[in-house]
C-alpha cells in the first residue's frame, strides 16, 4: 500500500478545482491588501487564530481571559446571538454599539466603499468586513492580545489572511461536510491548512489518523506542532485544586468537555508568555462565561447554541450530570444542511416532551424535523410549534415543578425566541434580503459576485 502524502492531496484538490480554489486564495490576498492599507506599519495586536469544529468560541474566551492577566486582551468570535456587537469583546465584555458605528462609519465603511468604487469586483463580504471591524476595534482599545475565531474550515476561511502568533485547532468533527468534504480526512486537511510557516500550531484533536494529517501539513509548511492531550487536562485540573480555585456552576470551565478547550488555551498562553502566573491564569479561566453556552436564561430555562452531533452529545452529557432525573422539555430548531435524526438522538432519548420549532435563516421545516426526531423519542410526545416565541410559551405552559426547559439546535431559533429587541430580531431574520432583490435599472441582482456567507451560527 502506498504511503499517504496529504500535502500532495491538497495540491491535487486545488488543481482539480482551480476555478474555485484560485478565487478563494485571491480573496485572502485581497483581504491582506486591505489590512496592509489600513495598517501600513502592521497591526499592533498579536493574534491567536482558533479553528476547529467545536469549542472555538470557548477556547477564544479562555485565551482572552488568560491573556488578559498579562495586558489588555480581546476576542473576535462568531456567531452572535442577539446583537452583532457580541462578535467582538475586550476584557471579556462585548464592545458597545457606539464602537460598531465608529468602526464602520469612520474606518471600514469609507475604505471598502472606495475599494469597490475603483474595482467593483473587489467588494468585501460580510465576513471580511467583520474581520476588518475586529482589527479596528482592537486597535482603538489598545488590545495587546486577541483570539481570532475562524468561520468555516481553516485553509480558505478569510481569517487565514491575518497574521498570527499561534494557531489553535480544537477538533475536527462532522459539521459542514458539504463545504469541507464528506470524508473526515478532507475536513482535517482543510482545518490543518490554517498552519503558517514558523507559527506554532496547537491541537486537542485526539484521533490518530487526524493527528497524522496534521503532522504532515504542519511539517510541510514548517509550523512547530504541539498536541495537547489528557495529561494537559489533568495538569489544568490539578492546578485548580492546588491553588484552591472553585469553579462556579455557571462558568464555562464547569463542563468537563470545556476543560479540553481550557487546556488548549493554557498551552498556547504558556508558549507565548512563559512568565504567566499560573494561579492568575486559572483564576481567570474559572471566571470565563460565554453567552449561549449552557446559558441559564431564567429559573429552570437554559439555552445552548449546540448545533452539530459532537456539540449536542457534549451538551447531553452535561444535562445528565446537572439535572439527572428531572423532566426535560426540549425546544429544538435546525438551520442549514444538517440531519436531525443523527444530531438530536442523545437529547431525544432523555426528553419528557419535545417541541420542534422553526429557525429564521435557512431554517429546516419543523414538520420534517419532527418526523425524523419522533422515532428517536419512543413514547415521548413530540409537538410542532412553528414560531419559536410561541414554542417557548408552550414549553412554559406545560412545565411541571422540577422540570427544565432547554432551547437548542439553532442559534437563529434561540435568537428569535429570546431576543427582546424586535428590530434586531427583524435584522437577524432577514439577513441578505437586499442582495436578493433585482436591480430596477438593469433587472439583474445587485451583486453578481459570489454571495457573502451568512452570519455564522
Amino acid at each position: 500500500m502506498p504511503s499517504t502524502n496529504f500535502p500532495y492531496y491538497n495540491v491535487v484538490d486545488q488543481i482539480f478545482h482551480a476555478e474555485w480554489s484560485a478565487v478563494k486564495l485571491a480573496r485572502l490576498e485581497l483581504l491582506r491588501e486591505s489590512v496592509a492599507a489600513l495598517w501600513p506599519a502592521g497591526h499592533p495586536t498579536r493574534l491567536v487564530h482558533v479553528v476547529g469544529t467545536g469549542g472555538k468560541g470557548s477556547t477564544c474566551r479562555f485565551l482572552e481571559m488568560g491573556l488578559g492577566t498579562l495586558g489588555k486582551a480581546g476576542a473576535f468570535m462568531s456567531p452572535h446571538l442577539f446583537d452583532y456587537r457580541e462578535r467582538f469583546s475586550v476584557g471579556g465584555e462585548f464592545v458597545s454599539q457606539a464602537d460598531i458605528v465608529w468602526a464602520w462609519e469612520e474606518r471600514v465603511g469609507p475604505y471598502v466603499t472606495q475599494l469597490v468604487h475603483k474595482r467593483p469586483e473587489h467588494v468585501h463580504t460580510f465576513h471580511e468586513v467583520s474581520i476588518l471591524i475586529a482589527l479596528c476595534l482592537f486597535d482603538r482599545h489598545d488590545v495587546e492580545w486577541a483570539a481570532f475565531e475562524a468561520g468555516i474550515g481553516g485553509r480558505y476561511d478569510q481569517t487565514r489572511a491575518v497574521d498570527a502568533a499561534a494557531v489553535a485547532l480544537t477538533n475536527v468533527g462532522s459539521d459542514h461536510a458539504h463545504l469541507l468534504g464528506e470524508p473526515l480526512w478532507q475536513r482535517v486537511l482543510d482545518k490543518a491548512g490554517a498552519a503558517r510557516a514558523e507559527v506554532p500550531f496547537f491541537t486537542t484533536e485526539v484521533q490518530p489518523t487526524s493527528i497524522e494529517i496534521i503532522r504532515q501539513v504542519t511539517a510541510h509548511v514548517g509550523a512547530p506542532l504541539r498536541v495537547v492531550g489528557q495529561e494537559d487536562v489533568d495538569t489544568l485540573v490539578g492546578g485548580l485544586a492546588r491553588h484552591g480555585l472553585p469553579v462556579p456552576t455557571d462558568s464555562l470551565l464547569h463542563a468537563p468537555y470545556q476543560k479540553w478547550n481550557a487546556a488548549l488555551a493554557a498551552s498556547v498562553i504558556r508558549h507565548l508568555a512563559p512568565e504567566i502566573d499560573e494561579a492568575q491564569m486559572l483564576r481567570a479561566f474559572a471566571q470565563a462565561r460565554l453567552l449561549g453556552r449552557f446559558w441559564r436564561v431564567d429559573e429552570g430555562i437554559y439555552a445552548d447554541i449546540a448545533h452539530n452531533y459532537e456539540k449536542i452529545n457534549a451538551l447531553a452529557g452535561e444535562i445528565r450530570e446537572q439535572f439527572g432525573d428531572a423532566g426535560k422539555i426540549l425546544v429544538l430548531g435546525m438551520s442549514g444542511k444538517r440531519f436531525p435524526a443523527r444530531i438530536f438522538g442523545a437529547l431525544a432519548a432523555m426528553a419528557k416532551t419535545i417541541i420542534v420549532t422553526g429557525a429564521s435563516y435557512k431554517g429546516l421545516d419543523p414538520g420534517k424535523v419532527a418526523a425524523e426526531v419522533t422515532p428517536l423519542a419512543g413514547d415521548t410526545p413530540t409537538l410542532v410549534v412553528a414560531d419559536p416565541r410561541h414554542a417557548l410559551e408552550a414549553a412554559r405552559a406545560m412545565r411541571q415543578p422540577g422540570d427544565i426547559i432547554l432551547l437548542t439546535g439553532s442559534t437563529y431559533m434561540i435568537e428569535q425566541a429570546l431576543n427582546a429587541d424586535p428590530h434586531l430580531r427583524t435584522l437577524g431574520a432577514s439577513f441578505g434580503w437586499r442582495m436578493e432583490q433585482p436591480n430596477e435599472a438593469t433587472g439583474t441582482l445587485n451583486i453578481t459576485l459570489p454571495q457573502p456567507p451568512p452570519p455564522l451560527r
